[in-house]
């Protein structure tokens, strides 16, 4: 799926409603081997640079959260 269709399913959504979402797609890609928590961080360190502290802050309480079983 590119960018702009991913933009389009998700723009429309809460907060709350991405979170879930996230939290959904993410546990389907544990259970399939594509996402893992050494995965998530490597994603953080390559973007944490790019980011405010706030969006590094929200980032790593996302990652958190994902991470907990």
């Amino acid at each position: 799926m590119d960018l702009n269709k991913q933009y389009e399913t998700y723009r429309s959504q809460s907060g709350d409603e991405l979170m879930e979402t996230l939290l959904k797609l993410t546990a389907e890609q544990k259970q399939t081997g594509e996402m893992s928590e050494s995965k998530m961080e490597e994603i953080y360190r390559m973007l944490a640079p790019m980011l405010s502290e706030h969006q590094r802050a929200r980032m790593r309480e996302i990652i958190d959260r994902l991470n907990t079983p």
